[in-house]
């Protein structure tokens, strides 16, 4: 498998409050991870570094044959983690991530997400697919047909989110489990990316001959030129032939 990452501040925001894990087990399982922070000054910033060290701890100490459990006990960790920081340091008062992750092996992704992080599948056969569901206000008022799917991305609310890490004391995260197959390509990637880039722009990309690394690229200097009102933060996992060999 190959993976390549990158993250942005943007053209408006001064403090970068997204950020990524990438790991590769010696078994060649890929563990990845997409926080984006919010909370005022560095708060964001303080909530999304806690997430990818609580995930990233929970992982290194956990047994990989049960990775939905692994993914739920490191998010329920960030969590516990965020919120208590919150309240024990004013300045750190509501801070709160997304946080979107996944464990890829050979065989399936197994995602956890909780917020409007988002987790693609692109496949050559199929096109793209949006693996995750945003827990968000517009989400909600998509699914009740108060709004049209396209006026969701222009919505004045379209950033209130209706699941957050940090916010609360308990939270759940939203898991699946999706087959893939090689030539396949996982994304991982804040609202910064999906927010400002459509889904058909995306599939384009990715079906490009390019290399990981420049499709990763062209896809955050998209949502730069859309204007890069937020951080953007993408993430890639590729299942390729050698992988489905080797194993």
């Amino acid at each position: 498998m190959r993976f390549a990452a990158r993250s942005d501040v943007g053209l408006v925001r001064k403090v970068n409050q997204d950020g990524y894990m990438t790991v590769q087990k010696d078994s060649g399982i890929v563990i990845a991870c997409v926080a984006d922070g919010m909370g005022g000054h560095v708060a964001g910033e303080v909530a999304s570094a806690i997430a990818l060290q609580s995930l990233e701890e929970t992982v290194s100490r956990g047994k990989l044959d049960h990775p939905e459990q692994l993914l739920v006990d490191g998010i329920a960790l960030a969590n516990k983690q965020i919120y208590e920081n919150s309240i024990q340091n004013p300045e750190y008062s509501g801070m709160g991530t997304t946080i979107v992750a996944c464990i890829a092996s050979h065989e399936r992704v197994v995602i956890a997400h909780v917020g409007d992080s988002r987790a693609y599948l692109y496949s050559s056969s199929s096109g793209i697919l949006q693996l995750t569901e945003d827990h968000s206000l517009v989400n909600e008022l998509v699914k009740r047909g108060q709004i049209l799917p396209s006026e969701a991305t222009h919505h004045p609310q379209r950033h209130m989110l209706t699941k957050a890490l940090g916010t609360m004391e308990y939270v759940s995260p939203e898991c699946l489990v999706h087959t893939w197959q090689a030539g396949d390509i996982l994304l991982l990637c804040s609202d910064g990316l999906s927010g400002y880039v459509d889904d058909v722009r995306i599939e384009f990309v990715l079906s490009t001959d390019a290399t990981l690394e420049a499709k990763v690229d062209t896809l955050v200097d998209d949502a730069l030129h859309q204007g890069g009102n937020d951080n953007i933060t993408v993430v890639a996992v590729a299942m390729d032939d050698e992988t489905v060999r080797r194993n």
